[in-house]
């Protein structure tokens, strides 16, 4: 009995296009927010081998990938950035960064950043929590939203609004 040799063809692990356009460069550049969406989609359609090769690139790539709910008053986070903004001892730095023309935020991140570490960060509006409530704090005392200004290297939020006296205040 002989038997016909089959074809010698190399196993193919991407059978698309679609996984040679996914690169780890292009996964790093994504925001958390395009990676959640990509990973869900990619498990939906599991039985693709380039959706599975796709969701190994996110996987070890060790950045975030999954959405987490957005912070909220009430939750432990928005308490200690709202203890941090109100606390008298910081007033007179804000003050100081609105009289300088700066973003107040970027003289309140680094105490939140020591407080909070990763928790505080934009996919989960830690950084718009922390802008509503320097604004907030400095409505209180009769100030102005001014325009946004690049926060100061090495920030979690990339910009901030400024602010200015009310005019008669």
């Amino acid at each position: 009995m002989t038997t016909t040799p089959m074809p010698a063809t190399p196993p193919q692990t991407v059978k698309s296009k679609m996984a040679t356009l996914v690169t780890p460069e292009k996964i790093a550049a994504m925001s958390t927010d395009a990676r959640a969406t990509l990973y869900a989609n990619c498990l939906r359609t599991v039985d693709n081998d380039d959706a599975v090769f796709i969701v190994d690139l996110i996987v070890e790539s060790g950045l975030p990938y999954a959405r987490k709910k957005e912070i909220s008053h009430g939750d432990p986070e928005m308490r200690a950035i709202e203890v941090i903004v109100n606390a008298p001892e910081n007033e007179a730095a804000m003050l100081d960064a609105v009289a300088h023309g700066m973003p107040p935020l970027g003289v309140i991140e680094p105490l939140i950043v020591a407080k909070l570490g990763t928790l505080y960060r934009a996919e989960n509006g830690g950084t718009i929590a922390a802008g509503y409530l320097v604004a907030k704090r400095l409505y209180a005392l009769d100030y102005e939203k001014r325009a946004p200004m690049p926060m100061p290297a090495g920030s979690v939020a990339r910009t901030a609004a400024t602010f200015h006296k009310k005019p008669g205040y």
